[in-house]
């Protein structure tokens, strides 16, 4: 497997790191500059006498800056740079949109993770309350039934009858 592949993988497997989220971003700048660079070397070799010049023209396209020091002059240079950008710029963007994907993603995971640890948490207090009420019911009955021991069956009275007026 490639180093880009599992690069991926992992950062698919862990998207709401931020540092996989920076690494991303960075490896994808870099990536774009460093490529962009190579291509107008090799296209463009009579207008980027060194490396440096090409990487720096590349890094100006890429980020849109493009301060005017370092331009094509010629027509494969400016077709390079036309490419260079349009893929450096969506390629960044879908980039940037799927890690705000996978931090939305991995928010709304952790909203239903919470949600279920609170539905189970309310889940065993109502089940400790049944408990309770089952236990108070239970002793209720228990009372009653001492009740009924210590004062006979129902309708008897040990208590002399009031006399009539």
């Amino acid at each position: 497997m490639s180093l880009s592949r599992r690069s991926l993988e992992r950062f698919r497997s862990q998207p709401s790191s931020i540092r996989n989220a920076t690494l991303a971003i960075i490896g994808t700048t870099i990536g774009a500059v460093v490529g962009g660079a190579v291509l107008v070397r090799i296209f463009a070799r009579g207008e980027y006498q060194s490396i440096g010049d090409a990487l720096w023209y590349s890094l100006q396209t890429v980020t849109t800056v493009g301060y005017g020091d370092v331009t094509p002059e010629s027509a494969v240079g400016r077709i390079v740079g036309a490419v260079v950008m349009l893929t450096a710029i969506g390629f960044i963007t879908v980039i940037t949109a799927a890690i705000t994907s996978a931090f939305v993603e991995a928010a709304r995971r952790k909203a239903e993770q919470d949600e279920e640890l609170e539905t189970s948490d309310e889940e065993r207090a109502a089940e400790r309350i049944e408990a309770a009420i089952g236990a108070i019911g239970s002793r209720l009955d228990r009372i009653e039934e001492a009740l009924a021991i210590r004062d006979g069956p129902p309708g008897r009275s040990d208590a002399a009858p009031e006399p009539d007026r």
